[in-house]
């Protein structure tokens, strides 16, 4: 569905986050209250395009946790000093639990588990068949099975894809058309010239996947494979971890649920970051980062 001006206060059903209220409209953007994000570090409230295709008008026009909540700018909120400070206490708490629980810190045996190893191993597999100009080789000679069959097994090879977006990418890679050569070509192409261009190119070949109606532009999604292409600089952006460390960074992501160059390109700067914070325990790159994410996603 569009969303209008005129829509400000209607409820709205998303295929994920259930039922929310449009509270402010900002083209070509949404600001909408979805309860089933109260918990989130971000809070309840997310800024979709007005087009978003999650988005469809609820057969139900009220809702007792919404009725309540104003439509219109939100107030201002004053950041305090303090506040800043405890939220970067709350990543010297992460830092010190994780020192605590793996003594021999990134080189610990707890931690390099079989996630980690698939990772690693994953990247060895994608530099071993695409970089050194490979890659752009096969995409040049139109080697659309081959590189299906190369893109599917990766996506398959770590957790960072859901159950769900593995169905939706094995759905399309394994028709082995030239769908995917669009995504790795993309791919590449934003690898070697990251920016705004390069990344809507890259997100636009993804979306067009055959997936037989699962999703398939979702952030982990579009940024698997430049994180596996070049973890030293990439991230795989999984919503629920990043935002979580964004609160505890009081870093602002700008966080929208489609992905997009300004939000990928702030929480690479967040990475960087936090890599640069974990280099003394050990963390070489963005795998690294990552899995520090993972391991202490669950402390309060």
């Amino acid at each position: 569905m569009l969303l209008t001006p005129n829509d400000v206060g209607i409820l709205v059903e998303h295929s994920v986050w259930r039922r929310g209220k449009v509270i402010e409209i900002i083209s070509p953007y949404a600001i909408i209250h979805f309860p089933a994000l109260a918990a989130s570090p971000q809070g309840p409230q997310r800024k979709l395009r007005e087009d978003a295709p999650q988005l469809t008008k609820s057969s139900v026009q009220s809702d007792p946790e919404l009725d309540g909540v104003e439509t219109g700018p939100a107030k201002p909120k004053k950041v305090t000093k303090r506040k800043v400070k405890d939220l970067q206490n709350m990543l010297d708490e992460a830092v010190a639990w994780f020192e605590q629980t793996y003594p021999a810190r990134f080189d610990d045996e707890k931690l390099t588990d079989a996630d980690y190893r698939n990772k690693r191993a994953a990247q060895e597999t994608f530099a071993a068949n695409f970089a050194g100009g490979r890659g752009a080789a096969m995409v040049s000679e139109a080697k659309h099975a081959e590189i299906a069959g190369l893109l599917d097994g990766i996506s398959r090879a770590t957790n960072i894809l859901s159950p769900f977006e593995v169905k939706a990418v094995h759905k399309a890679y394994v028709k082995g058309d030239e769908s995917a050569t669009k995504v790795l070509g993309a791919t590449l192409a934003f690898v070697a010239n990251p920016g705004h261009a390069t990344f809507k190119a890259m997100g636009e070949a993804v979306s067009q996947l055959p997936a037989d109606g699962g999703k398939v532009n979702t952030w982990p999604i579009v940024t698997l494979l430049p994180f596996l292409a070049n973890p030293a600089k990439f991230v795989a952006l999984k919503p629920t971890n990043t935002e979580l460390i964004a609160a505890r960074m009081a870093f602002d992501i700008k966080y929208d649920s489609t992905p997009n160059w300004e939000t990928y390109d702030a929480t690479l700067r967040m990475a960087n970051q936090l890599l640069e914070r974990l280099k003394p325990l050990g963390a070489k790159d963005m795998i690294d980062v990552q899995t520090f994410m993972v391991v202490t996603k669950d402390l309060n």
